[in-house]
Parts: structure tokens; sequence; C-alpha cells
């Protein structure tokens, strides 16, 4: 799938997109635009910058620059192991877990209109679960992302079964020779039969075995991330590729976020500290206030 095809497809389920010449841009939150493809480094221009914050509108725009440019550090966890096999996971508990787990599980690729029907539950426990709070896409939404999947060969469906229930799905996408692991859900009251590890693994090892497939990209590190989600995809082969995780945002509203009062953001952190959503908005302010940044060079420093 080219570029144009992916933005074609963000835009028929309901995104903004806005073509310049570094990229393409969506907004997956209101106001906020990141580039397209997610897995490819850009360097926009002042110019391109000020054209998506004006046709957006855009607060702030999120790209991934080349790890040598001045930023905050982020990565994005990738896997190019053409021998992939369960020596490739990091532990013995990992690998312990996962042979549990396809023991108990049967791993098949699923077609849209039944994950259009079952899927919507998995990504609203999973969004509870991880972020603390219930997703924000609708179940008319979630049938409009699957009808549009469903007619592209370069999108797939993958789910592990406990019995007859669905316990875990993979959503993944061929955008050039990068294999995009787009959505991965699940049910909380199956995850004792370890299908997410199942599940992986066996789309990892398949998809890497293709000519076609360059790499398998897991996502970016998000601006805040549980521990546990780290380590289950680190443990399973994949590696943090570095970059710089730039955020730029709009000159009308960056005096608002320079204001270092007892903000309402940072009071909800420090009154829900295990909820992701809240750590990543104050993750946010800080890039933005330049804090991040400034707090990692006095590391390096330091440490020279």
């Amino acid at each position: 799938m080219k570029a144009s095809e992916l933005a074609q497809f963000f835009g028929a389920i309901g995104n903004r997109i806005i073509q310049t010449e570094s990229c393409y841009w969506y907004n997956p939150k209101p106001f906020l635009y990141k580039s397209l493809p997610v897995h490819r480094f850009v360097n926009p221009s002042t110019a391109e910058i000020a054209q998506v914050m004006i046709k957006g509108p855009a607060f702030a725009l999120r790209y991934p620059m080349t790890p040598d440019k001045s930023g905050p550090r982020g990565g994005m966890y990738v896997c190019s192991n053409r021998n992939y096999d369960i020596g490739a996971l990091t532990s013995q508990n990992v690998r312990s877990r996962t042979r549990r787990g396809l023991a108990r599980c049967r791993i098949e690729q699923i077609d849209f209109s039944y994950l259009a029907q079952h899927g919507h539950a998995l990504t609203a426990e999973t969004t509870l679960r991880q972020m603390g709070k219930m997703p924000s896409t609708t179940e008319a939404e979630w049938h409009l992302f699957c009808e549009n999947a469903s007619r592209s060969p370069d999108f797939e469906a993958w789910g592990a079964f406990v019995e007859d229930r669905l316990a875990t799905f993979i959503v993944g996408m061929l955008v050039e020779d990068c294999y995009y692991i787009h959505l991965q859900k699940s049910a909380s009251d199956l995850l004792k039969y370890y299908p997410n590890n199942a599940l992986l693994f066996t789309v990892m090892k398949t998809k890497l075995a293709c000519p076609e497939v360059g790499y398998i990209s897991h996502g970016p590190k998000a601006l805040a991330v549980g521990k546990g989600l780290d380590y289950f995809k680190t443990s399973m082969g994949f590696e943090m590729q570095p970059y710089t995780d730039h955020v730029v945002f709009n000159p009308l509203v960056k005096p608002f976020l320079m204001w270092k009062g007892d903000a309402v953001v940072d009071r909800l952190v420090r009154r829900y500290p295990g909820n992701l959503f809240w750590q990543r908005a104050s993750r946010a302010l800080r890039v933005a206030r330049g804090e991040e940044h400034r707090a990692e060079e006095s590391v390096e420093l330091a440490s020279q």
C-alpha cells in the first residue's frame, strides 16, 4: 500500500487529510495532526507546518524526525529478524507464556465482517484497562473502520480464540515495506490464557517470512506508556528504533501552555497516578514548554 492509499483509508473513516510536500497529515484527535505514514521520518518546512495549522485547523502537530535532531527522545517498536522464532523472545518466562498461549488458543485470520461484530467490545475493554477511560470510537465508527479495511488487500485481521470466544485480535497493514500492527486488543477475562503472546508471535513469525515485508512495527512509543505494555512488546522481540519525537504547537495556543501554575492536568496526574491518559497529557505539556528536552540535555551533560 502506498502512502496515498493509506491517506485515502484514513480519510474514508472520518479523518481530515492534508497533503504537504513531506507527507500526509491526519487528525486522530480533534485539532491534533500526525504524519502519515507513521513509520517514516519527516522534516517538514515552516511553510508546511503553517499550512497544516491553518487548514486543519490544528492546535498541535506531532511527527517523528531522525534521532540526530534536537528535541524529546521517542522511538518506534520494530523487528526485522528473518529468523524470528521462539528463541527470539527475551526470557524463559515469556517463552513459557507464549508456548502455553499457543497450546490453549486457536490462531487464525478472520474476516473484517466478523471483527465488526465482535471487535468493538475488546477495544473498549483494552482502553479501559490501559488508559482508565472508555474509547472515543463509537460502534458505528468501528463498523466503518472494518468496512473500509475489508476493501484493501493490504489490511489483515487475525484472532486468537479460547474455545469459541475471541480472546484477542490484531489488525495489521502493509505500508510500503513496513507491516504495521495498527491495533491489538483483548478480552480482560481471557488474558490468563496468554492469547496476546500467542497471537503476536504467530503474526510476527508469519509476516517476517514474507519477502515483501522488510520489517514489522508495533507503533511508536506513546508520550506515556505503562511498564507492562513496554515490557510486553520488547520481550516479544521488538527493539526500540530511536527518533526525535517532535511536537509543534500553534503559536495562538502556545502562550497558554507556557503557564507553569498548578494546571488542571497536573492536579489530575497527582490524583490518578495510574491513569495513562493524564500522564500523556502532562508529558505533552512538558514537551510544549521545552522542559523535557532541557532535562534530557542536563542528564547528557552530567554523564559526559
